[in-house]
């Protein structure tokens, strides 16, 4: 009995070794940007998402447009923009952006995104989640 009760939390020791970690981080770099003006750099969950960022994060132009989000583990969506008038949003036009934006996970229809067209789900540290703006 004594060597099946040991077994067992051994068990138990190495499922909890494989368990999801309580934070993973997302990092990653925006390409295409004019080096000229500040980027927004948005952290997006499904609840609020393209109205309320989870966090938000600006690069001053000059400086290289980096990011890094520890998160939950779980869906998430990353996004980017390039503030050429530098009024701290993302400017609408008739047909969508008039700055530079992009995704971690590329958009290319031609309608607004929903979450699940640009969330990706986390499970692990990922710091190539790289955005071209254009």
């Amino acid at each position: 009995m004594k060597r099946v009760f040991v077994l067992g939390l051994a068990i138990v020791a190495a499922s909890a070794a494989q368990a999801e970690p309580a934070r993973v981080t997302i990092s990653g770099r925006v390409d295409g940007t004019s080096g000229k003006s500040p980027v927004y750099i948005a952290l997006w969950q499904s609840d609020g998402f393209l109205e309320r960022p989870v966090r938000q994060v600006r690069v001053e132009s000059g400086n290289v447009p980096a990011f890094s989000f520890a998160v939950a583990p779980g869906r998430w969506a990353v996004s980017a923009f390039e503030d050429r008038n530098q009024n701290g949003v993302l400017d609408m036009g008739l047909f969508g952006p008039k700055e530079p934006t992009g995704f971690w996970h590329p958009f290319t229809a031609w309608r607004k995104p929903k979450f699940e067209d640009v969330a990706v789900l986390m499970s692990r540290d990922v710091r190539d989640a790289n955005i071209s703006l254009k």
